[in-house]
């Protein structure tokens, strides 16, 4: 890679961060393409040259959260299916509380779903490979596992938006502590 596309990558990367902190603190309608220039210290111009959009830069955030979803049918053999569910939802809270990108984007997906006809594609992903995890589960699968799914993406969505920071410091914690309530098991390590 040479130097300048090192450092074209290198202000993408800072791009993103910028327009995470802009899209977590104020959602997509009131976000401000300036803010996040101004928070890099470049012009908006400067921004538009890796962004055609404040849409395409909400995508690139919205995109990350793909990378968060488990493999489909990749349960873990005797194990019970809900503690694959609240290890689903405690490395979605940890990501967003360690990475503005997907603490923006997890935003941006929801925020997308109070204003769409339907829910945001991230969230059905999630709830159709949390309803396939548990499905597959051995020995036996739930009864109701697309009700178990709808309650990791309530769960999730409640954390999120309950969360006492923009930064949303505690998520994880009150993610494992809705979990342990509604199904106490003996703690395990990450």
């Amino acid at each position: 890679m040479s130097k300048q596309q090192a450092r074209a990558r290198q202000t993408y990367q800072r791009a993103l961060d910028a327009a995470g902190t802009e899209f977590a603190r104020h959602g997509f309608a009131d976000a401000s393409l300036l803010r996040m220039a101004q928070r890099m210290n470049l012009t908006k111009g400067a921004l538009y040259g890796h962004f055609s959009s404040k849409g395409e830069i909400a995508a690139a955030l919205v995109a990350l959260l793909d990378e968060l979803l488990p493999h489909p049918a990749a349960p873990h053999p005797g194990t019970d299916p809900l503690t694959d569910l609240r290890d689903m939802a405690l490395t979605i809270a940890r990501a967003v509380e360690s990475d503005i990108q997907v603490n923006a984007a997890l935003r941006l997906a929801v925020d997308g779903a109070l204003t769409g006809e339907s829910a945001p594609p991230f969230l059905e992903e999630l709830r159709r490979r949390a309803t396939q995890l548990l499905e597959t589960s051995t020995p036996a699968p739930p009864a109701e596992p697309a009700v178990l799914a709808d309650l990791l993406v309530v769960v999730l969505v409640g954390a999120y938006y309950t969360a006492p920071t923009l930064q949303r410091s505690g998520m994880s914690t009150r993610v494992q502590a809705i979990w342990d309530a509604l199904a106490p098991h003996p703690p395990r390590t990450p």
